[in-house]
């Protein structure tokens, strides 16, 4: 996400990014990676992460392998959490406890391809995301992945 894609939206430093985030990515040939800063907004955040494979075979190699149950599970570990839900497409809702401070948000975790590139797209939210929202969000970072 780009900070003029939103209206009222910041956007912040996001290192590391979230590529850790993707699906198990052995044997696939990653060529390329491209972390954005996050944006963030009353306590919501939304924070992506593209990955460029040498095929467009690899990159669906990839979202295939993020929609199993091993991803899952990869997930509820990484973030010490629980599914509570599945998106639209390959994605997860996940409550899961704040780093800092009490009680939990929800994360969400979509895969989006396109052409040889994966997106990794994570939002972030104590309420859960607007669901119109997300689909924006969503189409737009659609629209890019597949347009390289």
């Amino acid at each position: 996400m780009r900070p003029g894609d939103l209206t009222g939206w910041a956007a912040v430093d996001d290192p590391p990014g979230i590529s850790q985030l993707a699906p198990d990515l052995s044997g696939l040939a990653v060529t390329g990676r491209a972390d954005t800063k996050a944006l963030v907004k009353g306590g919501d955040a939304i924070r992506t992460s593209t990955l460029t494979f040498a095929t467009a075979k690899d990159a669906a190699e990839a979202r295939r392998r993020g929609a199993g149950d091993d991803y899952q599970r990869q997930l509820e570990r990484a973030f010490r959490g629980e599914t509570v839900g599945h998106g639209p497409g390959v994605g997860l809702r996940l409550k899961v406890p704040r780093a800092t401070g009490a009680g939990s948000d929800v994360a969400e975790i979509h895969l989006l391809t396109g052409g040889r590139r994966l997106t990794v797209v994570e939002l972030v939210s104590a309420r859960g995301f607007d669901p119109a929202l997300r689909s924006r969000v969503l189409g737009l970072l659609s629209r890019r992945t597949a347009a390289g």
